[in-house]
């Protein structure tokens, strides 16, 4: 009969379900998890050497201010510390204040524009109304940082700094080559009175030393010149003067005649 194999269906089932085994059935009471949020976003920019001033325009007159930028290096402490500071500064300043950062080590233009300024790691400034406020505060804490961007920077006048430096960009050739002789003076003089602040007497003791060498060795030499190569007589040195003077010709025409 066609009912058959919908009787063997059922038969199946049934021997297939737990109780039909002797199992104490249990419902599904697990809920279906949904997909995870997404991150969120990084709202903390970071600038590099070809999107500092195309970002920024910190140099024209449609400054798109401010912007708190924390100039780092990758390798220092201090500015590692700092990073989870300033995403949290990202998010709160959203609708005020652009916050960025940039690394100077991946970035030397910015950090050869900005060379006067950076005194250390890392170094936080303000831009805004084409003015520069440097963040000398020592406080890393978090609602210090808010009430310098929410109008701080204004209330101290020592911080302000009129002239920001321009763009290498828009430098004429004399300029930038004036800029790197500056540069590599400025290096050497670092580099020679650091040298001289820790090691300066290591650098006495090796300079007394070196003329001290020197002058024995040069005595010995002469020492032993004039020991391999006598000085000639005091008569026979004026003979052979007389003898390389150079001639007069009119003399020698007086002699002829």
């Amino acid at each position: 009969p066609p009912l058959a194999p919908l009787a063997f269906l059922a038969l199946a089932l049934l021997v297939g379900t737990p109780w039909a085994a002797g199992e104490e059935y249990k419902p599904r009471t697990e809920k279906y998890h949904e997909d995870p949020p997404p991150p969120p976003r990084d709202k903390r920019i970071k600038l590099t050497d070809y999107t500092f001033e195309a970002r920024t325009e910190c140099m024209r007159k449609n400054f798109k201010g401010p912007w708190f930028v924390m100039f780092h290096m990758p390798w220092c402490p201090h500015c590692q510390e700092m990073m989870p500071i300033f995403d949290v500064l990202a998010s709160d300043l959203t609708n005020e204040t652009k916050v960025a950062t940039v690394n100077l080590e991946e970035n030397p233009a910015v950090a050869h524009r900005f060379r006067k300024l950076i005194a250390g790691y890392p170094t936080i400034v303000m831009f805004d109304g084409g003015k520069l406020y440097a963040y000398s505060s020592n406080s890393r804490d978090l609602l210090d940082l808010l009430s310098f961007c929410r109008g701080g920077f204004r209330a101290n006048k020592h911080d302000a700094i009129a002239l920001i430096p321009p763009d290498p960009a828009t430098l004429e050739p004399w300029v930038r080559a004036k800029e790197a002789v500056e540069d590599f003076v400025e290096s050497l003089r670092g580099g020679y009175s650091a040298v001289w602040r820790d090691h300066r007497n290591q650098l006495v003791a090796a300079v007394s030393t070196a003329f001290s060498l020197g002058g024995i060795f040069g005595f010995l030499a002469k020492v032993a010149i004039d020991w391999a190569l006598p000085p000639l007589p005091r008569e026979m040195r004026k003979v052979i003067k007389r003898r390389l003077k150079p001639k007069d010709p009119a003399k020698e025409q007086g002699k002829d005649l």
